[in-house]
């Protein structure tokens, strides 16, 4: 069995479902009998309509027995030859939510992103049960060759015990896109005695409320992995209250290095935190606020969903995750 997995072209500063495959890659590369190939390869070009074309012809020339599109250049696919298992991968819907039915793009994404790749795929994989829900809600195609297969927490996330500083708690914040709701975080820490850090970047009208309500708040963006890190071990709490999410990677992450994390009160993060979380209604400012105060005062609590963090965070192991792609790629290429 040879295995090409295609990732898309770097942006700078987001880099997770390229270490995600990348070490999904090498640990699958181990299981192998020797001789077989397993590789990644990032197409040379971001999405444009001369770029798509060009990337189709480039996974075209380079595919393998198995190829498999990790996400986010979904039409790749398209490139792929019948003969072999072309599995994709599918990490949300977020897309179809951004654009309302009336405008073009939202038909775009539709068609490029989804139905035809889909149609395209041997097998499907997507990172979540509500992934898989939203799929068959928003496209109502390929219910039998959809598995869920969850992400996994990078090793380079590990326990980092930290006394909690009740006085100026730092809070961590890390994402760009509207989802992540930054703006009712900014309104519910408004006042409180803490710091902000911000990966990412962030509007100019966010900047001027920073300004506006003196929020002691830092910006970081474009970090390494090793920096990233560091911001976690640095951090009190870990701030991910978001609007929609096809896994919520930040709460495993947060959970591995012994951080409480808050999130929002509903799928996919109450099955991935499990209690391993501060649950709040994250289209509520109080609610945000107060879920903050409480993981502040509540040292009980607090050292609560730290302990189950730690034991939540075993369960999301690379080598669990890459064995289940592996044994995927057999069972879809004995039934083809």
């Amino acid at each position: 069995m040879n295995i090409k997995f295609f990732s898309r072209k770097k942006y700078p500063g987001y880099f997770s479902i390229e270490q995600l495959f990348t070490a999904v890659c090498c640990s699958i590369k181990k299981n192998l009998p020797a001789g077989s190939v397993c590789e990644i390869e990032e197409v040379p070009w971001f999405f444009s309509p001369v770029n798509f074309l060009k990337n189709i012809f480039y996974v075209r020339g380079r595919q393998l027995s198995v190829n498999h599109i990790t996400g986010d250049i979904h039409y790749a696919i398209l490139g792929c030859s019948n003969r072999n298992l072309n599995v994709l991968t599918i990490h949300d819907c977020v897309i179809l939510e951004k654009y309302k039915k009336w405008d073009i793009r939202y038909w775009i994404f539709r068609i490029l992103w989804y139905e035809l790749p889909m149609r395209k795929a041997g097998l499907i994989t997507v990172i979540s049960q509500k992934t898989k829900k939203d799929l068959l809600d928003k496209i109502g195609y390929g219910e039998k060759k959809i598995r869920v297969v969850s992400n996994f927490v990078n090793e380079a996330f590990t326990y980092c015990p930290k006394n909690f500083n009740k006085e100026t708690p730092e809070l961590l914040f890390i994402g760009s896109t509207d989802n992540k709701n930054l703006d009712r975080i900014l309104q519910a820490i408004t006042g409180l005695p803490c710091s902000l850090q911000i990966v990412g970047k962030i509007s100019e009208q966010q900047q001027l409320f920073i300004d506006k309500n003196k929020i002691k708040a830092e910006l970081s963006f474009e970090l390494t992995l090793p920096e990233l890190v560091e911001r976690y071990k640095l951090a009190d709490m870990v701030l991910f209250p978001s609007l929609y999410e096809g896994f919520g990677m930040l709460i495993i992450e947060a959970n591995a290095v012994g951080r409480p994390v808050i999130t929002s009160n509903f799928s996919p993060m109450l099955e991935v935190a499990g209690k391993a979380a501060a649950f709040v209604d994250p289209y509520s400012v109080e609610s945000i606020r107060q879920g903050i105060l409480k993981v502040i005062e509540d040292d009980a609590f607090r050292e609560s969903i730290i302990n189950y963090g730690l034991a939540n965070a075993e369960i999301y192991r690379l080598d669990t995750v890459a064995e289940t792609y592996l044994q995927l790629y057999k069972e879809f290429s004995q039934v083809r």
